[in-house]
């Protein structure tokens, strides 16, 4: 008897596994991208509905200094969006003879893309985070959001190892019963070495390249209403667009070659020269277009420096930042994480490969008088800040430390 009971035992057993793999499979099979990555990691098992309450983990707030610093997310991100939606909603008032009720009420939202997963979650008036996209893409690069934070633009090596590839994915609405329908997303072009979003969050300008030349264009977030900017011998840029009237290109970082700062007129498509000569240059464009906050390698080091492109004078900044761990205000102050003294190296070098970690303290710089004021002395917690982004109200300041990947906030105003 105890023979028949183990053997019908080991037949379920197996049976439930090959019903597991085919429902695996056949759910591989319905979706194209999920497909491709199939075999790294496990699929959702639904109709393409989803009632939005998957959650990634408990947000936390794992920080020895839970007044002014609170991680926002569990795991690491590629990237993220912050956000108000204004509601307003009208009611019947009781009595008939007066005029309807009117109610207002102002939601914030984060949104973020998971490394590991692809998916976007959002967290709303500091809830905790819920999924909102289905599209399983494992190890996301770089993820930014567009068309009013509907769109989701994710970067990421495909199985080769080498080519890039950028899949916009729409951010389902609600549905009436509270679910969501998450429809296919756009393929944009393979390799696509830069890519920047439109301060207007309506477009997207992109950089290809061709045998003889970089190719610099427009479109929507959808891959529609491509419109080529310009064609140029030089391949090696980085893109950048602060104002909506023009986008910036800048060479690619090296602390060992002079590098250069044009911008491109989007109506015209005309480049001019804006920076020059300057050893591993990085910059940060003000929304103004007005001021320009730039580093230069030096000798197991880095200098930072404000450009007016007004008056065409350039300030020494007597801290040690790199622009790209900055945010502007809108009056063209700028808010920055830096140090007094970074540890010998080569810079921006070792710091894009990780070699050289930072710990950064807070500085908020008048563009105006050339001073600063120091906004947290780096004592509590220890962070190598990148991807800082101001709140509406600018009170709240997000970031990504770089060695985690985790996202984190911090008030300004404790």
């Amino acid at each position: 008897m105890k023979r028949i009971l183990i053997f019908i035992f080991l037949f379920l057993l197996i049976a439930g596994g090959v019903w597991y793999f085919f429902i695996r499979s056949k759910a591989a099979t319905d979706n194209p991208i999920a497909n491709v990555f199939q075999s790294f990691f496990p699929l959702n098992e639904n109709d393409g509905s989803f009632d939005g309450v998957i959650q990634e983990g408990d947000s936390g707030n794992n920080t020895a200094d839970a007044a002014r610093f609170a991680q926002v997310s569990p795991r690491s991100v590629a990237g993220y969006s912050i956000f108000s939606l204004t509601t307003t909603t009208t009611a019947p008032n009781p009595d008939p003879k007066l005029k309807p009720i009117i109610t207002t009420a102002i939601d914030h939202y984060i949104r973020y893309v998971s490394r590991q997963n692809g998916y976007v979650y959002e967290i709303k008036n500091s809830e905790s985070p819920v999924q909102i996209t289905n599209i399983l893409i494992p190890n996301i690069y770089e993820a930014s959001f567009a068309s009013n934070n509907t769109v989701a633009l994710l970067r990421f090596l495909k199985p080769d190892n080498q080519t890039i590839a950028t899949y916009s994915v729409p951010i389902p609405p609600l549905n009436l019963d509270g679910k969501r329908t998450q429809k296919s997303g756009v393929y944009f072009p393979d390799n696509i070495d830069s890519l920047v979003i439109s301060p207007d969050n309506k477009q997207v300008a992109r950089l290809t390249t061709e045998v003889s030349a970089g190719v610099i264009s427009t479109s929507t977030p959808s891959n529609t209403l491509k419109k080529d900017l310009l064609r140029t011998p030089f391949k090696e840029w980085l893109l950048l667009w602060p104002t909506q009237a023009s986008v910036y290109v800048q060479t690619k970082a090296a602390s060992t070659v002079n590098g250069y700062l044009y911008r491109v007129d989007t109506a015209a498509g005309r480049l001019r020269r804006v920076i020059g000569d300057v050893p591993g240059l990085t910059t940060s464009i003000s929304p103004s277009g007005e001021y320009i906050l730039y580093s230069q390698s030096v000798q197991n080091g880095f200098i930072t420096k404000l450009f007016n492109t007004k008056t065409g004078i350039t300030t020494a900044i007597s801290l040690s930042i790199l622009p790209e761990k900055c945010a502007w205000y809108s009056n063209s102050d700028i808010l920055c994480a830096g140090n007094s003294t970074v540890p010998e190296a080569v810079y921006p070098d070792a710091w894009y490969a990780g070699i050289t970690r930072l710990q950064d303290q807070l500085y908020r710089i008048d563009t105006k008088t050339n001073t600063y004021s120091v906004l947290y002395d780096g004592t509590t917690q220890l962070f190598d800040m990148t991807n800082l982004q101001l709140d509406e109200g600018k009170n709240l300041l997000y970031f990504i430390d770089k060695p985690t990947g985790l996202l984190w906030k911090f008030n300004l105003n404790s």
